[in-house]
C-alpha cells in the first residue's frame, strides 16, 4: 500500500494539477475533503505564503496524517498597487472563499477596464510547505511573472478563474503539473534519498 500525502486543500483543481507529482514519488495524494477535515482550516494569519502555508500543514500534521502538503499563494497586480495580495480568493476579505469563478474574474476585469497591455503586468508568490513524519518542515517559495489579458482568452480551469486571461503561463493542465514536477525536484525534499533516511 502507498504512503499517503495529505495535500491540506479543497480545491479540486489544485489536486488535479498535483497528485500525477506525488504519484512519481509513490505516494496517494488525499485532500481535505476526502479526509473529512474541510471545516477545520485555520485563519490564516501569516504574512507571506509560505508562513501561511506551513500554517495549514501543520494544523493536519498528526499521527493519522504525519505526510502533510499545504500550499498558498498571494497574487500582485502591479496597476492595482499589489492589490488583492495574499487572500487572492477572498481579494482582501471583498468575496467569501466559495466565490464563483466567473464573479472573480469579471471583478479583476472591471478594475483593469482601460489599463494598457503595458501596465497589466502581475505576478504570483507561491509558497509551498511539507511537514514529515518526522516532524521536519520544509518550505518553498516561486516567484511567477505574467501579464493579464483585457478580456477571457479561453474557458476558465475550475477553481482557477485567472486561468482564462492570464499571458505567458501554460495554461494546459498537464503543461502546468509538468511545470510545478521540474519546481519540486529543483526543490529537492521529497526525493528517494530523503526517503530512505526516514524523512
Amino acid at each position: 500500500m502507498r504512503q499517503e500525502i495529505l495535500f491540506a486543500t479543497t480545491n479540486p483543481g489544485k489536486k488535479q494539477l498535483f497528485a500525477p507529482i506525488f504519484d512519481r514519488y509513490g505516494l496517494h495524494c488525499t485532500t481535505l475533503i476526502k479526509a473529512g477535515l474541510e471545516e477545520q482550516q485555520p485563519i490564516e494569519t501569516g504574512r507571506t505564503p509560505e508562513e501561511n502555508a506551513l500554517l495549514k500543514a501543520r494544523t493536519f500534521h498528526s499521527a493519522r496524517w504525519p505526510l502533510v502538503f499545504s500550499d498558498d499563494a498571494g497574487l500582485e497586480i502591479d496597476a492595482l498597487n499589489g492589490e488583492p495580495g495574499l487572500q487572492t480568493r477572498r481579494w482582501g476579505g471583498r468575496f467569501p472563499h466559495d466565490v464563483a469563478d466567473e464573479t472573480w474574474l469579471n471583478y479583476l476585469l472591471s478594475r483593469l477596464d482601460g489599463v494598457p497591455p503595458a501596465r497589466r503586468t502581475a505576478r504570483f508568490l507561491t509558497g509551498w510547505a511539507l511537514i514529515t513524519p518526522s516532524g521536519k518542515e520544509y518550505v518553498h517559495r516561486i516567484v511567477t511573472e505574467f501579464r493579464i489579458a483585457d478580456r477571457p482568452l479561453r474557458a476558465i480551469t475550475p477553481g482557477f478563474p485567472l486561468s482564462a486571461v492570464r499571458i505567458g503561463l501554460d495554461e494546459k493542465m498537464q503543461e502546468r503539473s509538468q511545470q510545478l514536477a521540474r519546481e519540486w525536484e529543483k526543490w529537492g525534499v521529497l526525493n528517494r534519498q530523503i526517503f530512505s533516511l526516514g524523512l
